[in-house]
């Protein structure tokens, strides 16, 4: 791997962690950012293959559930949310009214809610991750500020992300077996396990650290291993029907917004239902 994805993910990930510790608009802004342009990879992508999705409608929703995430009590969220859905909805259907005779119009609705909910709805989860305090969530006394606002955080992304890197990392030096190569030619069987593994430990650390309690690391952990590489295997598909290798170069070495957060948009809500239902 080029010595400019460790040299950028000493800028990005610093970065990352402290304007979340921050919080409040700053916090939404950047996530935002993040979210806007995860929209438009997806959005641009289609439209030079003919489709037209509703990009403005579904951006203002996508920025519509940061707000809430951030700024709504919890228990109204989730209402918020379901009514930001069904107006992506409503309204992707309503502008086909004036395309009469255009072909595809329910393919190009569908394609505007569908990246609201792929995109986001899970990045909306990451407010919500941050204002969960495991330690007291776990029965016991907070462990600090700092574990209180990136503990469930750090859960959701960075084990996914030390997921990602092991499963390229190892996956090169020993995969032998294919795990779909249909689907993603470079994935490996051995990869997999080793990103799996990685997950596993990297949420028992960062969940120790912030005050979860070793069976629920172990079964989170194994939750995230799991979804982090369908949300990997999920991205793959829709690159694979588009008909590209990568959304984009935005995130450097990484690859577009989407190859860098595809983990994280299935690990993220999977974490927060976990820590906020179960534990």
């Amino acid at each position: 791997m080029s010595p400019w994805y460790y040299l950028l993910a000493l800028v990005e990930v610093p970065l990352f962690y402290g304007v979340a510790y921050l919080g409040g608009w700053p916090w939404v802004a950047f996530v935002g950012i993040g979210t806007i342009i995860g929209l438009t990879e997806l959005y641009s992508t289609a439209i030079t293959r003919g489709q037209r999705p509703e990009v403005a409608l579904g951006v203002l929703c996508g920025l519509g559930l940061l707000v809430a995430a951030e700024f709504l009590p919890g228990e109204t969220w989730g209402a918020a949310a379901v009514g930001t859905i069904l107006i992506a909805m409503a309204g992707s259907l309503c502008a086909q009214f004036t395309r009469t005779g255009r072909p595809e119009r329910l393919r190009d609705a569908g394609l505007t809610t569908l990246a609201v909910a792929y995109v986001a709805l899970p990045m909306s989860f990451l407010p919500l991750l941050c204002k969960l305090d495991i330690a007291v969530r776990a029965g016991g006394e907070s462990a600090g500020p700092m574990q209180a606002r990136l503990g469930a955080l750090l859960i959701a992304t960075a084990a996914v992300w030390l997921s990602d890197t092991a499963a390229w990392g190892l996956g090169h030096l020993f995969g032998r077996t294919k795990l779909a190569p249909r689907l993603s030619p470079n994935k490996t069987v051995e990869g997999a396990l080793a990103g799996g593994v990685t997950a596993l430990l990297a949420v028992i650390a960062f969940g120790s650290w912030a005050g979860l309690p070793l069976p629920h690391g172990l079964a989170l952990g194994l939750l995230v291993a799991v979804f982090s590489q369908i949300g990997d295997a999920a991205e793959s598909v829709i690159k694979r029907d588009l008909g590209i290798r990568d959304f984009g170069t935005v995130v450097g070495p990484h690859g577009g917004f989407l190859d860098t957060f595809d983990g994280v948009l299935f690990a993220a809500p999977v974490t927060w239902f976990y820590l906020y239902f179960l534990l």
